[in-house]
């Protein structure tokens, strides 16, 4: 089974987009391979799913790595820090499901987004990335 994380960007609780640009810049260097609308990431499973548009809303990545010092997690804190997103994951597990690099984007998410996923977690490090997604998950 895989495990699909997403990233969405928002603004005054609606979707909105960034440039697309951020996204390729930061995971150019360890793209393995590239499809009209994936991504193949080197060191790992993970598949990047995103759209060719210049402007994005975001995307999704299918089996991210379970490294946390893989340079994807760097990437992904940097692209959130640049950008108002959210990163969510489905999950029967505590709440939250969501974290955020800056603590503002809360107040654009949808109120039927925190409601559904909680009210995110912040995220500084890549090492937390995966502590909320396993706290989340009810793992140790």
């Amino acid at each position: 089974m895989s495990f699909d994380i997403f990233l969405v960007c928002v603004d005054q609780r609606e979707v909105a987009s960034f440039p697309r640009s951020i996204i390729e810049e930061r995971f150019a260097p360890f793209i393995k391979s590239r499809t009209r609308d994936s991504w193949e990431l080197i060191d790992s499973l993970a598949d990047v799913w995103i759209g060719e548009d210049v402007q994005t809303s975001g995307f999704m990545v299918s089996r991210p790595p379970g490294d946390e010092k893989h340079p994807f997690w760097q990437a992904l804190l940097d692209i959130m820090a640049q950008t108002q997103t959210v990163l969510y994951w489905p999950s029967g597990g505590p709440l939250p499901h969501a974290v955020v690099a800056n603590e503002s984007v809360i107040a654009h998410m949808p109120p039927d987004m925190i409601k559904k996923l909680g009210t995110p977690a912040l995220v500084t490090s890549p090492a937390e990335f995966l502590e909320r997604i396993n706290d989340s998950e009810g793992l140790e």
